[in-house]
C-alpha cells in the first residue's frame, strides 16, 4: 500500500505520534521505508543562533530532539531516514514529499507553535491542502 511514507518531525509529543503511526504501517507492509523531516524555520533558526553562545550546544539540544525517534524506528526495526532541512515547514515538507515521490505525508495535527497556528494557519492543514499524495493528520489526545 504504502511504499514511502514522509514523517514531519518537530520534536513536539504531535510529531512523535505520526511517527509511531508511520512505524505501524511500515510493520504492515515490509519494505517500506519511512523519511522523517525535521524543518527549520528560519526565523526561529536566527533566534536559536542569536540566543545560543555555543554552536555546538545548539546542534546537541537538536540531536536530543531527535534521539527519541531515532530509538523508536529502531526498536520497530524498519527502514528509515531522518532528515534536516531549513527553510518554511510546510513548503519543505511538500517539496520533499514530491521529490521523493512520497506516498503519504504524516504529520502531527499541532507542532511546537500553537501560536503560529492561530496566526497563520497549521503547517498540517497546508500540507493537507497542497500535497500530491495521501496525508494523515494525527491528533494527539494526552
Amino acid at each position: 500500500m504504502y511504499k514511502k511514507i514522509v514523517v514531519a518531525i518537530d520534536g513536539s509529543d504531535h510529531s512523535f505520534l505520526a511517527a509511531e503511526h508511520a512505524i505501524q504501517l511500515a510493520k504492515l507492509q515490509p519494505g517500506t521505508h519511512v523519511e522523517g523531516i525535521q524543518v527549520l524555520d528560519y526565523e526561529k533558526t536566527k533566534a536559536d543562533v542569536l540566543h545560543s553562545s555555543d554552536p555546538i550546544q545548539l546542534q546537541s539540544k537538536r540531536d536530543e530532539k531527535l534521539q527519541r525517534f531515532r530509538d523508536a524506528f529502531e526498536a520497530a526495526s524498519i527502514q528509515y531516514k531522518l532528515i534536516m532541512k531549513h527553510g518554511e515547514p510546510a513548503p519543505m515538507i511538500l517539496e520533499h514529499a514530491r521529490d521523493t515521490r512520497a506516498d503519504l505525508i504524516i504529520i502531527g495535527s499541532r507542532g511546537l507553535n500553537p501560536l503560529q497556528e492561530i496566526v497563520m494557519g497549521s503547517v498540517s492543514s497546508r500540507v493537507a491542502k497542497r500535497a500530491k499524495c495521501s496525508v494523515m493528520i494525527v491528533k494527539y489526545l494526552p
